[in-house]
């Protein structure tokens, strides 16, 4: 569970499987896997799969996504591309947005002190 204290939303997610790959040359570690988001106040879900490499040929790193206003069960946006590289986003209305993540700056996480967070957290 993910809180957004300033948008006061909760995310509720599931996490990708990782595969260590190549461990007799150079080790290398895949994403595989389908991931569920939800928020039950903004009424919003989302399905990532993260998609692992074939063994023959095909790109490592790709992902497709499908975002989902559940109370009317319309899918408002599809994403594919490379999780660590280009994003292509599509939208419902047709708009389609396109984002190096990459060149996206590095934000640094804010976390509670250890003394006020749980027994679970860190």
């Amino acid at each position: 569970v993910l809180h957004l204290l300033e948008h006061d939303e909760e995310y509720v997610f599931t996490l990708p499987s990782a595969y260590a790959r190549s461990i007799l040359t150079v080790p290398w570690v895949e994403l595989g896997g389908k991931v569920s988001i939800s928020c039950a106040k903004s009424g919003y879900s989302a399905t990532v799969t993260f998609h692992t490499k074939p063994f023959y040929g095909g790109k490592v790193h790709r992902v497709t996504a499908e975002v989902k206003h559940n109370p009317t069960g319309t899918i408002v946006c599809k994403a594919q591309g490379e999780w660590n590289g280009t994003l292509e986003f599509t939208y419902s209305s047709g708009e389609t947005k396109v984002i190096d993540t990459s060149k996206l700056p590095v934000i640094k996480k804010k976390i509670r002190p250890l003394e006020k967070q749980g027994q679970y957290e860190s």
